[in-house]
């Protein structure tokens, strides 16, 4: 299998031409393991075209989910790593490396806008990538177990700290080792991960020692070599599948007539709903307005003097009050009903008020407040006592 890899740099070019390519599997002698594009037709024939993206636009990290999870939040993977995003969200697209035994797999995660411009590159000059991965994880140090491989230049970089993790570096200098590096470092001790030795290429005189104090780990200068292995993830994934691998670019027409399918369906759902909830408003009103005619006509038939009907409901309470206060019935909320509720329970009182349906009671003496509340309540009346303890207002309870 022969794979193309053309490297982008961070900020995208107009035109391919001066872009760096590799073809592992080459010697250097042969002029078949590197070189710069002058134009489309230069670049060498290959089974894969892959973009190498630089480290700086990719996070790579890993999600603790089980494969049922995973395959639930497939197309929201995103919203899962939320907490270790810059971006929104929904302006990023996430990637999912080859699952692990475990729960725990790799993910990588690049802006949606910097992809699709690559991608619109790649397409203006004919050039359809079959895969897109981070540069740092194309290079890898001599076989050192448990090593990290850094190449670095003064002012950038990547380190690639397992087979799918890796992160980019940022400024140093000679004696001291960019910060990302040094913070990572830490973070691996505290995890029990840390490297046994850090095989760094650069484009600066290192000062090994003063390195390898300030990490805590031994580094060792040596030029990195192409990963013999195949690439372990792949970004264009999805929406952005290569036309290979039957994503959008294989057929536009097809997906616009998929997407012309969906919108028809949701737009057809929309509507019965909508007409639904129009029939059952409909019927709900209609019942309304046949109940409210129907209490309109039975306080028409048992109080035909009242002419102005304009709540039947509250009129019919107010009329039947009146009734029973014609006959000496006590309405509850009246002041000899709510007399009568306290009855037998108080042995007298400094003074009392009453108003709207309140009575208050300075000074009284109770004898078992328990037995007072309980009485009130059963009639349905509530007690509240002052915060200075001077007074209690009984009030009828709300319904």
């Amino acid at each position: 299998m022969k794979r193309l890899f053309i490297s982008l740099p961070t900020s995208l070019p107009d035109s391919l031409d001066g872009i760096a390519w590799r073809m592992p599997g080459a010697e250097p002698e042969h002029g078949l393991l590197a070189g710069v594009a002058s134009s489309k037709t230069v670049l060498p024939a290959a089974d894969e075209i892959w973009l190498a993206l630089p480290a700086s636009r990719v996070l790579l990290s890993e999600i603790t989910l089980s494969r049922r999870a995973l395959k639930q939040l497939r197309g929201a993977l995103a919203n899962v790593l939320e907490d270790r995003l810059m971006l929104d969200p929904t302006q990023v697209h996430v990637a999912l490396g080859k699952l692990s035994a475990g729960d725990a797999h790799p993910v990588a995660v690049i802006e949606n806008t910097w992809l699709e411009q690559a991608l619109a590159l790649c397409r203006r000059h004919g050039v359809e990538p079959f895969g897109a991965i981070p540069e740092c994880l194309l290079w890898l140090g001599e076989a050192v177990p448990e090593q990290w491989s850094a190449r670095w230049n003064g002012h950038a970089g990547f380190v690639r700290s397992s087979a799918s993790a890796g992160f980019a570096l940022d400024d140093g200098d000679a004696e001291k080792p960019p910060l990302a590096l040094q913070l990572a470092m830490a973070e691996a001790r505290r995890a029990d991960v840390a490297p046994s030795v850090l095989v760094l290429e650069s484009t600066l005189e290192i000062d090994v020692a003063a390195w390898s104090r300030a990490l805590g780990c031994p580094v060792l200068l040596q030029p990195l070599v192409a990963d013999p292995h195949p690439p372990v993830l792949n970004l264009l994934q999805g929406a952005y599948a290569s036309r290979r691998g039957g994503g959008w670019l294989a057929n536009p027409g097809k997906l616009a007539g998929n997407y012309r399918l969906a919108a028809g369906l949701v737009a057809t759902a929309l509507g019965m709903h909508l007409l639904g909830t129009l029939a059952d408003w409909a019927r709900l009103s209609w019942e309304n307005r046949q109940l409210r005619t129907e209490m309109r006509q039975v306080f028409q038939e048992a109080f035909p003097q009242t002419r102005a009907i304009v709540d039947p409901s509250l009129q019919m309470q107010r009329q039947l009050a009146d009734m029973r206060r014609a006959r000496g019935q006590a309405e509850a909320g009246d002041f000899l009903h709510v007399l009568d509720a306290v009855g037998g329970q108080i042995g007298g009182v400094g003074g009392l008020s009453y108003e709207n349906t309140r009575l208050t009671l300075l000074q009284p003496r109770i004898a078992d407040p328990d037995a007072l509340r309980a009485r009130l309540a059963a009639q349905g009346y509530r007690l509240t006592e002052a915060t200075d303890g001077q007074s209690i207002s009984i009030q009828r309870s709300q319904p």
